[in-house]
């Protein structure tokens, strides 16, 4: 199954190892191999469109904001500190973030939107705001704004159409629901595309992925994931996933839309706060599955991208 997969576009992840080496690594599916391209840990990072860059956020005692690493030469750049967004966010309303040491950020899902940037603002937050510079000044909007938590989103910038996986629940009532819902940004209106269980979500950066067309969702539901065709409104199986002490952590679809990457993670100690991670891939098509690498038990990651 690997040997014809398109490989010129990496898996990219963060990561602490065992032996602590850490920093954000690009990893070869034939290979097995993984690099290092920053040491900073870029946090629930995500590619730019033309796959040239990435953004995260480093939460780290020498920084802490929205950066970006240039994919082409390895260039750190940062775009915005916490400061600077703390004065930008309170304007509008909204809390300060206060950092507290590395760890847990306090900004979620940061990614490129049009000229400029978006985040949730906040754990468990329903607010994302979008900020970007106009005439060498930064100008901060609120996309987004509910009183539910919000797990991930995409934007579809043609349209400005908002794709939220949220623990709002539209369609059921039943503990631990959510529904993925679509609005138009600057629109009050909300359409329910999908009931989901969220009980899963061990991340804020949730479990649902969409293609580069933004066509497709795939999702989660114990035991299997779905693909949902935004087009024909069906959904087809993709492939099983029992767990057992153990969460599904990353849904990704490859940039060519092919395959699918996802993790599963093994919690070691019962409560503990750190999952091991298991990457397994998918062909789209036929179904076939194989299982990439199960890392160390003290292998410990902070965001997925591919």
């Amino acid at each position: 199954m690997l040997k014809g997969i398109d490989v010129s576009t990496p898996i990219i992840f963060a990561a602490e190892f065992e032996d602590g080496n850490k920093g954000t690594f690009k990893y070869n599916i034939i290979t097995g191999e993984y690099e290092k391209i920053s040491d900073y840990i870029f946090q629930e990072l995500s590619y730019s469109d033309d796959y040239e860059k990435i953004i995260g956020v480093i939460w780290e005692d020498r920084f802490q904001g929205i950066a970006e690493l240039d994919m082409r030469d390895n260039t750190f750049t940062p775009i915005i500190d916490m400061s600077n967004l703390n004065v930008l966010v309170k304007s509008k309303g909204l809390d300060e973030i206060k950092y507290d040491g590395p760890g847990v950020v306090h900004l979620n899902v940061p990614r490129y939107y049009n000229d400029g940037y978006t985040c949730y603002w906040g754990n468990n937050s329903g607010d994302i705001i979008y900020i970007k510079k106009e005439n060498n000044k930064w100008k901060v909007d609120i996309v987004n704004s509910s009183r539910f938590q919000g797990y991930t989103y995409f934007i579809k910038k043609e349209e400005d159409l908002l794709f939220l996986e949220t623990e709002k629940r539209l369609f059921s009532k039943k503990i631990g629901r959510g529904t993925i819902i679509e609005k138009k940004i600057g629109s009050s209106e909300e359409k329910g595309i999908l009931d989901i269980d969220l009980k899963d979500a061990a991340y804020p950066s949730g479990l649902m992925d969409m293609p580069v067309d933004m066509s497709k969702i795939t999702y989660y539901e114990e035991p299997e994931i779905y693909i949902y065709d935004l087009n024909t409104e069906k959904k087809k199986h993709l492939t099983n996933q029992y767990l057992f002490n153990q969460k599904i952590m990353e849904l990704k679809f490859s940039p060519d839309g092919k395959y699918m990457l996802y993790t599963v993670g093994d919690n070691p100690f019962f409560g503990g706060g750190f999952y091991r991670r298991t990457f397994y891939l998918v062909d789209i098509e036929s179904g076939n599955k194989t299982k990439l690498v199960k890392w160390k038990t003290g292998d410990m990651f902070y965001g997925i991208d591919w």
